[in-house]
């Protein structure tokens, strides 16, 4: 039988946008075959070929009649320069089809990025040809008028316009009067408004927080805050998603806290990992059905923005080598995808992979490169192994007071314990209680110290902590960031004399945080902390007298506490204490306004 020739198209122009929006746009695969009509995609899990190369089985209905099934093997790219695909059929008329996508500078006047687009279609049989001509072409013809679109108002399109969203028009305006009944912005609710009455299905159903504050050009920690109030209204909805901590790629989805499970397994990496709070629970948001039926459809797994931490990912054969463009970025490492073989990576350097693992050659190279020495097919990703901010993180959102106040329900199952790589935890004792219970009686002495628990949850709120208990006349709670801890116990010090003035009272605080490790657990159906870390926590409040802040020696280290604490107007006094059931002793630091400091020494 004589084999067929594939076709190949070159495709090339130039746009007047930049190279970093012109990967956004074309390395965001689910919109962009979204926008440009092709057809939503099931996966099924990871399967690996022999020789090493791992895939995914794909299928599909072509007009939503023709089925279609095919092996898709991982995406090659480097950020802002290049990407391919490759797709092997399992039936019908196609053996396979490549897709190179490259960027590169515009020559002409007035333009910016030029793309060119190469595609290879491989046929099976004669009945390939047109089919290629009618659909495979314009397909890729459409990436073209995609990048041409984002230049123009929705009547002047090129590509077929989507259909019109099915927004319940009213439900949307009475719930957004409703979210007026919070502390939102006005500026939020319009912008959140028109967000889910005209956006696409896609943006309607994936609300990131950190996304949308770039787009209407509001805080981050503003939109987060406005999105659980929408949600507690019913504009959105929240689900908690199972991220694996090293691609970082969602792998389950749940309603609620108590749904999750202690462990999960990836199937890309082929490893089973411990459910953690900060690396591996994340909050998502997404419009509620009963504001508009929106559903973000799969197109691709394996797509750059999927996961953006990784820079560049080649699949190297054995006995080839691999070039990288390494930027100035901290924190990056190489990784093998399934084997998770890592080596950090600081300069430009030449690296082998073998059966045993990684290699690092001596004396610098210019640029990154990898050998492959081992037998199989390797997938190495070159990718940041610091986490983004912008991840909404069940250890950061649960330490919110918005979200406790709003969402008491969201706890864990009975009986579970979720790991913190670390959490910050404040302690605050409330200097001479007893003595005040004996002079003021307990009525009279509830009520101030009542009034001095809201003056303490009000300060945690502000610097998005949430009080997670009181203990007596004492308060517990937790930040994700150190920094917003010493913050908050910084200012209720500070702000602690005009509460007295105000409520004409004299009480003393005493504070004290330790950050670490620790266990998330439900504890009478609420979400509490327990471990090491919570009991120093509470130890070295101990060490503190009216006034004071004792932080440990490891917190003024960090450079976010470090650049806070470097004021004139703050005593630091670094000491040593054993503390109780503690073994060791522990490097604390003792933090004072000077201004408290000079009235006692007067």
């Amino acid at each position: 039988m004589m084999k067929l020739k594939p076709k190949v198209y070159i495709l090339e122009q130039e746009f007047p946008i930049g190279r970093e929006l012109a990967w956004q746009l074309l390395a965001d695969n689910n919109r962009m075959n979204d926008a440009i009509g092709l057809f939503p995609v099931a996966f099924g899990q990871a399967k690996t070929q022999t020789g090493g190369v791992f895939y995914r089985e794909a299928a599909a209905k072509v007009m939503g009649l023709v089925p279609m099934k095919w092996q898709e093997f991982p995406f090659e790219w480097q950020e802002q320069e290049f990407y391919t695909v490759e797709r092997r059929y399992l039936s019908g008329p196609l053996l396979y089809y490549k897709l190179k996508v490259e960027l590169s500078d515009a020559a002409s006047v007035g333009m910016q990025t030029k793309i060119r687009l190469t595609a290879e279609f491989a046929p099976r049989n004669a009945l390939a040809y047109p089919a290629i001509q009618t659909t495979g072409l314009p397909a890729v013809k459409k990436i073209m008028l995609y990048l041409e679109n984002i230049q123009l108002d929705a009547q002047s399109s090129k590509l077929a316009k989507p259909a019109a969203p099915k927004v319940n028009h009213a439900e949307l305006e009475r719930l957004s009067n409703a979210l007026r009944a919070y502390p939102v912005a006005e500026e939020f609710i319009a912008h959140l408004k028109a967000h889910l009455a005209e956006s696409s299905d896609q943006d309607a159903a994936q609300l990131v927080p950190s996304q949308l504050a770039k787009l209407w050009k509001m805080d981050s920690e503003q939109v987060l805050r406005g999105l659980l109030y929408a949600t507690k209204t019913g504009l959105s909805e929240m689900s908690w998603h199972v991220i694996c901590p090293n691609c970082r790629v969602s792998k389950d989805d749940h309603r609620s806290l108590s749904e999750l499970e202690q462990q999960f397994h990836c199937d890309l990496c082929g490893v089973l990992y411990d459910v953690n709070f900060d690396q591996s629970v994340e909050l998502q948001f997404a419009v509620h059905p009963n504001v508009r039926q929106s559903y973000a459809e799969v197109y691709c797994v394996g797509g750059p923005v999927i996961t953006p931490h990784i820079k560049a990912q080649r699949i190297v054969h054995p006995g080839d080598k691999a070039e990288f463009s390494l930027a100035d970025e901290a924190s990056m490492r190489l990784r093998v995808l399934q084997k998770n073989d890592q080596v950090p990576v600081g300069q430009k350097r030449s690296f082998r992979y073998t059966e045993a693992g990684w290699i690092e050659e001596p004396g610098e190279a210019s640029n990154i490169s990898v050998i492959n020495d081992s037998a199989k097919d390797v997938v190495v990703a070159l990718e940041n192994a610091d986490w983004s901010e912008d991840t909404v993180t069940a250890a950061k959102v649960t330490a919110m007071q918005e979200f406790r106040d709003l969402f008491s329900s969201e706890v864990l199952a009975p009986g579970q314990k979720i790991a913190i790589g670390h959490v910050t935890i404040l302690f605050t004792d409330l200097k001479g209680s007893t003595a005040l219970y004996e002079e003021a009686g307990d009525a009279n002495a509830y009520g101030r110290v009542r009034g001095h628990f809201d003056f303490l949850t009000e300060h945690i709120k502000q610097n998005s902590g949430s009080v997670v208990k009181t203990i007596g006349d004492a308060v517990m709670a937790v930040f994700s960031k150190p920094a917003d801890g010493v913050k908050a116990a910084l200012a209720i010090q500070e702000k602690l004399g005009a509460f007295n003035e105000q409520t004409n009272d004299t009480l003393l605080l005493r504070l004290g945080l330790f950050s670490g490790p620790a266990i998330a657990v439900n504890s009478n159906d609420r979400l509490d902390y327990f471990g090491r870390t919570v009991n120093l926590a509470a130890r070295v409040q101990g060490q503190g007298d009216a006034g004071e802040v004792i932080i440990s020696g490891a917190l003024l280290e960090q450079p976010d506490v470090a650049a806070l604490l470097a004021s004139p107007l703050l005593s630091i006094e670094p000491f040593s204490a054993e503390l109780k059931g503690i073994e060791g002793e522990q490097a604390l630091v003792r933090l004072r306004l000077r201004e408290h400091a000079q009235t006692e020494a007067g």
